[in-house]
């Protein structure tokens, strides 16, 4: 079996998995994508406060992206690394994991995923969106599903 058809066949059982755990939410795989390998959206609904979507890309690459935050996880071939991705993508869904965001007048300059440890949070993945000169002060910004979030988008248009 090929690298890529491990991947896909990973990837998908993983997917599926996720499904299986959220069995009252809607979740859309998507086989054709013509940009993707494998695709799942998750939209906005009861019980999920934002989009999420879940792909395999580039044969190896598992995502979670939303408009608030987008990781990357490779490779899937990687046990380690796939737990996590899975980890991650459920913590998000049932609002355990949170997305803190450091923002300058609706400008989001990065953000990270984050798990409860304890009485303080770890960082599982950052995702940087744009330089930030050391005297440019930012605010804190969370994310949570569940709970109520001014839920800022990455690319908002400058205005």
């Amino acid at each position: 079996m090929t690298q890529k058809a491990r991947c896909f066949k990973i990837a998908e059982k993983k997917f599926k998995k996720i499904q299986n755990d959220f069995p009252n939410l809607t979740m859309i795989m998507d086989y054709d994508n013509e940009n993707l390998d494998l695709s799942m959206d998750i939209p906005k609904q009861n019980g999920i406060d934002f989009e999420i979507n879940l792909n395999l890309q580039n044969e190896d690459e598992l995502h979670i992206s939303t408009d608030y935050i987008w990781c990357q996880f490779f490779s899937a071939d990687s046990e380690e690394l796939v737990n996590k991705f899975y980890e991650s993508a459920i913590g998000l869904i049932n609002g355990e994991y949170r997305i803190i965001q450091f923002v300058r007048n609706d400008k989001v300059y990065k953000s990270f995923l984050q798990k409860p440890n304890g009485n303080n949070w770890e960082t599982i993945y950052r995702g940087y969106e744009r330089i930030r000169m050391p005297w440019t002060t930012v605010k804190e910004n969370v994310i949570q599903n569940k709970k109520e979030s001014n839920l800022i988008g990455i690319y908002k248009a400058s205005r």
